[in-house]
């Protein structure tokens, strides 16, 4: 079984240790190549876009970023996606057909068939951006909520519980579900939008965050999440006006988190995405809250994964989908990677 693992390129014969004085004929040693393949997690956002490469150990080999226009049409973001995931490659010297898997993060809903609807990005409702991905890269392309994939980062490396609610607060709302420690989507993608929820005040929470008055009024007009920081920065300097946005922005947060605690119960509700800089004031803004509203207040606390949590998590999917493709191999398959890759 080793002799034909190592030919399929499972494993690599090494060295026998220096200090190994044992009698008789050396043992044969192994290590597993990890470099067999590789997986990509690609984080699309509106501003951004963020391309991590990891081995078969979940070891990060190379990133990329590259900035973008929150107007780009979905060509130039696409093309944006298929430039920096050509230069993470190259970087490292990785050939595509050697990538086993892909995972894509972007705003909104995703159903089952990896069509999007989403509201934020230009030209994005109607999309499914698999086949263009896997012109560059050659293998079966997923297609995931942004902010389910950071919960699942935050379950893998960063703050962890087996049932969780990871926020992701920015200048827009989302939420991802851990439910029995796996990443909740629901039937059709949709768990946790929260946002469709009239009168939640999700959709526009933000944006009244970021054009509250806390500046002199002849300053020129800023981007929005600077705004937001000034305002959160405003606040901690104890200005009214400010305090009072943040108080109306975490009582906004709380009407969309209650009905997920409540339906959920979870150990945990963790603060990330963009804003999760002002987790100083919002947390113990949103343990009140919630503790006035609901049975069991969980542990509230600011994600550990920070920007990045996005690309981790899909990461971390791209590498749960190696190991289901080798697990459902039958025994007559040969374990070869044009069986793992699906190509």
């Amino acid at each position: 079984m080793t002799e034909k693992l190592g030919e399929q390129g499972w494993l690599a014969e090494t060295e026998a240790e220096a200090d190994d004085k044992r009698i008789g004929r050396p043992a044969r040693r192994y290590r597993f190549r990890s470099e067999a393949g590789y997986v990509v997690g690609l984080d699309i956002g509106q501003r951004k876009i963020r391309v991590i490469i990891a081995d078969l150990d979940a070891t990060v080999v190379s990133s990329h970023q590259v900035e973008v226009s929150a107007e780009d049409s979905a060509d130039a973001r696409l093309e944006s996606a298929d430039q920096a995931l050509r230069e993470a490659l190259a970087t490292a010297g990785i050939q595509p057909q050697n990538v086993w898997a892909v995972t894509m993060g972007t705003s909104g809903v995703i159903a089952p068939d990896g069509t999007i609807t989403s509201v934020l990005l230009p030209g994005w409702t109607g999309l499914d951006p698999r086949t263009r991905l896997t012109a560059v890269a050659p293998c079966p392309v997923t297609v995931v909520n942004d902010a389910n994939l950071a919960a699942l980062a935050e379950r893998w490396r960063g703050r962890s519980a087996e049932n969780m609610i990871y926020l992701l607060v920015g200048m827009r709302l989302g939420a991802g579900l851990i439910i029995s420690g796996k990443l909740h989507t629901g039937s059709g993608g949709a768990a946790g939008e929260i946002g469709m929820l009239q009168g939640s005040g999700w959709n526009d929470a933000s944006e009244r965050l970021a054009a509250t008055p806390v500046a002199p009024v002849n300053e020129s007009p800023e981007d929005r999440d600077l705004a937001a920081t000034r305002v959160f920065q405003a606040a901690r300097e104890s200005h009214p006006a400010a305090l009072a946005a943040v108080d109306r922005f975490a009582a906004d947060l709380a009407r969309g988190v209650t009905p997920m605690v409540l339906t959920v119960d979870p150990e945990l509700v963790v603060l990330g995405g963009s804003f999760s800089h002002a987790a100083d004031l919002l947390v113990p803004r949103l343990e009140t809250l919630l503790a006035g509203t609901c049975v069991h207040t969980p542990q509230l606390a600011a994600s550990e994964r920070g920007d990045d949590a996005v690309a981790y998590g899909a990461l971390r999917l791209a590498l749960d989908t190696v190991d289901q493709r080798i697990a459902s191999l039958d025994s007559a398959s040969p374990l070869i990677p044009a069986a793992v890759r699906g190509h």
